[in-house]
């Protein structure tokens, strides 16, 4: 019985571990990161007009092998579906005035 439950617990475990380590290397957007347009320090020059920012956001995720589209200008922001093989994998708002990227889904 203690044999039983030991690899019962060592299974489970390596489940656990296969599925956290899948979810921390399938992210799409890091929380907070900026595109190569702006600074690092979250500022722009200027801020991004419409078409910047689509090309930001295109390239963006265009080098991680992802797809932005429906793309929406909201003032300053921009809002965006991201896709990997035509699977929605995140929604993401963009500053046109910092340049950050975030996750809203």
């Amino acid at each position: 019985m203690n044999r039983f439950i030991h690899y019962l617990l060592s299974i489970v475990l390596f489940f656990f571990s296969v599925t956290v380590a899948y979810g921390a290397s399938n992210s799409v957007v890091p929380y907070g990161d900026y595109s190569q347009w702006c600074s690092a320090y979250g500022t722009c020059r200027e801020n991004l007009g419409p078409k910047e920012a689509e090309e930001a956001i295109e390239g963006y995720f265009a080098s991680k092998g992802l797809r932005a589209t429906n793309i929406r200008h909201k003032e300053r922001f921009v809002e965006a579906e991201i896709y990997r093989d035509n699977r929605l994998v995140d929604k993401i708002l963009f500053d046109r005035k910092t340049g950050r990227i975030r996750s809203i889904y």
